[in-house]
């Protein structure tokens, strides 16, 4: 009886070698290389959006900084003392 076991197992281990065989032969769709980098249009809408976005700031922002610069030499600038505690109370909680 415990012959009879082994064989089975091995008979067994055979067929799975088959099937194994088999799938190894079928051909599979290309994957992209490890080197290659493929965007999704999803990504590349996204990438365009945010090169858009970070344009339009940067130049908004130099205007500012460039307005609050001349404020500072001319002696006008001024912070209001209540909107800014406020605004950092608000940005704790």
């Amino acid at each position: 009886m415990i012959i009879s076991n082994y064989i089975q197992a091995a008979t067994g281990l055979f067929a799975n070698r088959k099937q194994t065989a088999s799938v190894k032969n079928v051909k599979r769709a290309e994957e992209p290389k490890a080197t290659e980098f493929v965007m999704s249009s999803e990504a590349k809408s996204f990438s365009q959006t945010l090169a858009q976005l970070r344009g339009e700031s940067d130049s908004a922002r130099t205007d500012r900084v460039e307005a609050l610069r001349q404020q500072i030499a001319n002696g006008t600038y001024h912070v209001d003392s209540k909107t800014l505690a406020a605004d950092m109370l608000a940005m704790r909680y």
